[in-house]
């Protein structure tokens, strides 16, 4: 009871006179001040603490979900590129349907055979029947692949024209030389020759080889290479001509089929009207 009093008479005085603090007041003071100072700064890190833990949860959230939409869109933008660069590659086969004067079907390459270095020996695709032949020509846009090899059902594999089994017969447009491109045997690069070029023929580095048409297999001025390395000798009347294909087999997606073989030669193209028809009996 005598310390309730006492509260109550400190309690009253501060009331009436609140400006003035006495002993008791200052010595309360001198106490609780820096518990409050420590009491203030406590909380005012928690209160930071928990904001920027709150505000970090956002950012995490944010950043996720960005991410998200960035690996989404870059997919989005990888599939518009392969649609992209399908549709170019279909546009160049087009193009070339309309230069070759043969029937020719589409076909898509679905599987590579490959060697230990990684060089493609042989491809297969997806077109095969009874309207695929072995030997038939196959092409890309960017010049000869090949011819089929052999029909597996719905399937085909095509023989490549770096093959030691192939032979097309070619033309240099530079010199109008013209010979027999042959594959080498070569497990790390693609190489074929040119045999039955002669001494004579004026041959350089960088010349490009195309197919001559003639054999009735090719379509001609198809291109095939570029000469890559000469060598002559004086034992032989032929040079030694190495030819790097221009088309990379690896990365061939559509290849285009020619059904049947180029039309013959018109004999009487170019001759006048009146040349053409001689001999021919007119019923007047």
């Amino acid at each position: 009871m005598a310390l309730l009093v006492l509260l109550a008479l400190m309690l009253r005085a501060s009331v009436r006179a609140p400006e003035r603090l006495g002993p008791v007041d200052r010595l309360l003071v001198r106490i609780t001040a820096p518990m409050q100072s420590v009491a203030v700064r406590l909380l005012s890190h928690v209160s930071q603490s928990w904001t920027h833990y709150v505000s970090l949860v956002g950012v995490q959230r944010d950043n996720e979900r960005l991410q998200a939409e960035n690996a989404q869109l870059r997919m989005q933008l990888l599939a518009a590129t392969q649609l992209a660069g399908r549709a170019e590659r279909l546009q160049k086969l087009l193009d070339l349907r309309s230069q070759v004067l043969s029937d020719t079907t589409a076909a898509q390459v679905i599987g590579l055979e490959v060697s230990r270095q990684f060089r493609v020996m042989r491809l297969r695709l997806d077109r095969g029947g009874a309207e695929i032949k072995p030997g038939m020509p196959v092409l890309s846009a960017g010049g000869i692949v090949g011819r089929i090899l052999r029909v597996v059902g719905p399937y085909s594999d095509v023989q490549l024209s770096t093959d030691p089994r192939s032979s097309v017969d070619v033309l240099l447009p530079r010199t109008g030389s013209r010979g027999v491109l042959k594959g080498v045997t070569n497990d790390t690069n693609y190489v074929s020759r040119i045999e039955y070029l002669v001494q004579k023929d004026e041959v350089q580095v960088g010349d490009e080889v195309v197919t001559s048409g003639l054999g009735g297999i090719f379509p001609p001025d198809m291109a095939v290479g570029r000469v890559v390395r000469l060598r002559k000798s004086a034992a032989s009347m032929y040079q030694e001509v190495e030819v790097a294909p221009v088309v990379d087999f690896g990365k061939l997606r559509e290849v285009m089929i020619v059904l049947s073989p180029p039309p013959p030669a018109d004999p009487d193209a170019g001759k006048r009207p009146s040349e053409a028809l001689r001999g021919i009996g007119v019923v007047r």
